[in-house]
């Protein structure tokens, strides 16, 4: 029965007022995170991907999976960089899929000298498409008295089983780092702002609401090798409120000129939804992270307190570029 409800419950909110997706490791998905966040690394390339499973233990389960790639080369103007980000997303027996491409360019002012604080601001625009199998849902109809039988007629009227929108988002980010280990950030954004029709039936007052987020993170050095890093998400979109906090601590095993390698761990709490623990490591450009969910909100009887589990990865590429040396022609003495 707790099943049939979640079904039910899929469909229903799938129809009307959506969701964005989130993931437990935001500050591993910088770019779906703020467009601000944008070339917020050190070197010429940042690879991102992520991929989370949920709601296993309850139905099929949700995937998720999201790519980016930014660029930090400043090839229009010095302190402008570029993204392109891009996630799928499949949900429930129905296949509710999400596909969402975008677009990020992000400029970055130094408000001192030394470089230790800077200001970005970032604009993302793209395309979102949605689309829903009906014929892969069973209703009550179906059901002949005995067993459940798929030849019979549902005597359901659907809609359309697809839409398509635009995406407009925008964010601003403020960095401070007086130290190689020492830094705060701190962003907010807003999402979905030409607010995307929703309805598969034709309603246009149902709309994707605008997404209003504001996020923190801090690395401090607590001695030679043992890194704090705490952070806060907040996002609030419609009726959802969403917080998440916690922090991560980072172990630096190795760290010399070429080589770097810190595993780290941490726990994080989504309010009233989920506590979470991660475990990852950086090595040299890379960084890798693991997390599981264990779920404590109202759906605890039917998910038995199981969540979600996420993966993230991330590679930082750093491209060898000569200096431009001019030579001085000294003149021929006899």
């Amino acid at each position: 029965m707790q099943k049939i409800l979640f079904i039910f419950f899929l469909i229903f909110s799938s129809l009307t007022f959506a969701q964005d997706i989130h993931f437990s490791q935001f500050y591993m998905n910088p770019i779906y995170l703020n467009p601000a966040l944008t070339g917020d690394f050190n070197g010429e390339w940042r690879f991102t991907g992520n991929q989370r499973m949920q709601w296993k233990s309850v139905s099929r389960p949700y995937n998720t999976i999201a790519l980016s790639a930014e660029n930090k080369e400043e090839y229009i103007l010095p302190g402008m960089y570029h993204a392109v980000n891009l996630f799928h997303d499949v949900a429930g027996d129905g296949n509710y899929r999400t596909i969402e491409f975008n677009v990020s360019t992000a400029y970055q002012l130094f408000l001192d000298n030394d470089s230790m604080h800077s200001i970005t601001g970032g604009v993302q625009f793209g395309i979102n498409h949605r689309n829903i199998d009906f014929s892969k849902l069973n209703f009550d109809n179906q059901f002949n008295g005995f067993y459940y039988d798929p030849t019979l007629a549902n005597m359901e009227v659907f809609g359309a089983n697809k839409k398509t929108g635009f995406v407009l988002n925008l964010g601003i980010m403020y960095a401070y780092r007086p130290s190689y280990r020492k830094e705060i950030i701190a962003g907010i954004g807003m999402f979905n702002i030409p607010q995307m029709k929703q309805s598969l039936y034709g309603d246009d007052l149902i709309k994707r609401d605008r997404r209003y987020m504001f996020h923190a993170k801090g690395n401090y050095d607590l001695n030679f090798e043992w890194d704090l890093q705490p952070g806060i998400f907040v996002q609030i979109q419609g009726k959802y409120k969403e917080i998440v906090f916690g922090s991560n601590i980072r172990y630096v095993m190795l760290d010399k000129k070429g080589e770097y390698l810190a595993p780290y761990g941490g726990i994080w709490f989504r309010n009233r939804d989920a506590a979470n623990i991660v475990f990852g490591l950086y090595y040299n450009d890379w960084i890798a992270g693991i997390s599981y969910d264990f779920n404590v909100s109202k759906l605890v009887p039917a998910s038995n307190v199981r969540g979600g589990i996420e993966f993230s990865v991330q590679y930082v590429l750093h491209l060898f570029k000569p200096k431009d040396i001019g030579h001085r022609i000294c003149p021929d003495y006899l």
